[in-house]
């Protein structure tokens, strides 16, 4: 009994090493948690969007795939989670309800789940479900749920972090970059922008040089320090132009900066 756990451990440990150094895209966490632990897991936010989950192969019925589709966790679940914001441990059901439209009694019996929340910044953001049918969780497997609560949400957290990390370089190199533009070619870009309503579409350069007053070497130049920041992508179409796509949408709001106060 306690190799078991102690194995568990170790590749609960495995998986906590492996996301210190490497993403782990969420659904493939709950995969390996699901595995190791033996039970469903389900990730959820406040309003009860699973947006990660894990089904163990034993548990498999002909209604579960049909029951994620929406990807919502079941309301009964969410009036528990919402009335605390402390870990509901070991709740039981005796003969469960299928969490699939109508279909009444669920194909096992003896559901045992618990829900765990997850905080970031001191806010209840998600919540974490496990469900096991026939055999209850022992206090080892609390233990071990509370271990991978805490495994996820350190995972969430970082992904989170790097996420915001990404978006603020984002917001810094479309920033720099409209800065480094001359004024005619901050004219001729937000020309662009409004030709193809700051999405995708087909632009003619000519068209737009006199638009903004401006040669055409100004407006390929502009282009060129966009695609070259990685602000837009553009595609030669020959006569019919030129095809622009907006691939940073900080690049809006910095060219709105330009508009408001153009000699800034």
């Amino acid at each position: 009994m306690m190799d078991g756990i102690v194995d568990k451990i170790r590749s609960l440990n495995m998986v906590f090493g492996k996301s210190a150094t490497t993403v782990i895209p969420l659904e493939a966490l709950c995969q390996k948690l699901c595995k190791i632990l033996g039970c469903n897991i389900y990730l959820f936010d406040n309003e009860g969007h699973i947006f990660a989950c894990a089904v163990a192969p034993v548990f498999l019925c002909p209604y579960i795939e049909c029951s994620l589709l929406q990807k919502e966790l079941p309301g009964y679940y969410m009036e528990l989670f919402n009335s605390q914001d402390q870990s509901m441990v070991g709740l039981y059901e005796e003969d469960p309800r299928c969490t699939y439209g109508d279909v009444g009694r669920c194909t096992f019996q003896n559901r045992y789940y618990s829900i765990y929340p997850i905080f970031s910044m001191l806010k209840k953001t998600a919540g974490i479900l496990f469900i096991r049918y026939e055999n209850q969780f022992s206090e080892a497997d609390k233990v071990l749920c509370e271990y991978t609560c805490a495994i996820v949400s350190i995972e969430m957290l970082r992904q989170e972090q790097e996420k915001a990390t990404v978006l603020s370089s984002q917001a810094a190199k479309a920033k720099v970059t409209v800065e480094s533009l001359s004024f005619s070619e901050k004219k001729a870009s937000r020309a662009i922008m409004r030709e193809i309503d700051w999405k995708c579409g087909e632009v003619f350069l000519n068209a737009i040089a006199s638009q903004t007053y401006t040669a055409p070497s100004t407006v390929s130049g502009a282009l060129k320090k966009l695609e070259l920041a990685t602000l837009i992508s553009t595609k030669s179409r020959g006569v019919k132009g030129m095809y622009v796509e907006v691939r940073n949408p900080n690049l809006r709001t910095e060219l709105e900066k330009f508009e408001r106060n153009p000699h800034a």
